[in-house]
């Protein structure tokens, strides 16, 4: 297994990362409208950074940030096939490089936060600083680390 990590600006490329987003739909609603419209244009800005890890010419997983109004590590996502290998952490190392901060807002839904917070906490020292009730869905808790 030969993992390549990029950031990329490529409009084809951030589309064929949208797999990738639209497994999220059910924890965040309408999350390809969001990533279409708000993601996508925001490359072109310079205001979002997309980080894509490739083998061969299959994506193994992605990581988003967010450099405008607010510095955000958005999304981090590896295929099943890759995961327990490490590529999370080289992924958001990656992302944290990109948008210039070592602390940034990040959310996580209820679901996922026994996935995310160990290595937040642990290994990048992020802080939880709120849980949100219904701020994505309606009854559900959001995590929010460091904002």
């Amino acid at each position: 297994m030969s993992i390549i990590i990029k950031e990329t600006t490529n409009f084809i490329e951030a589309f064929n990362a949208l797999p990738f987003i639209k497994s999220l739909d059910q924890y965040y609603p309408d999350i390809n409208h969001w990533y279409i419209n708000k993601v996508i244009p925001g490359l072109s800005l310079g205001n979002d950074k997309l980080i894509i890890a490739y083998d061969g010419s299959n994506i193994a997983g992605i990581a988003l940030g967010k450099t405008s109004d607010e510095y955000k590590l958005r999304c981090i996502r590896v295929h099943p096939d890759y995961r327990g290998v490490g590529l999370g952490v080289k992924l958001i190392d990656r992302a944290l490089d990109a948008i210039g901060v070592v602390n940034p807002l990040v959310t996580v839904s209820e679901e996922l936060i026994h996935d995310y917070s160990r290595i937040f906490v642990n290994r990048y020292g992020f802080e939880l600083a709120h849980v949100h009730k219904g701020l994505y869905r309606p009854g559900k808790l959001e995590y929010s680390f460091n904002g």
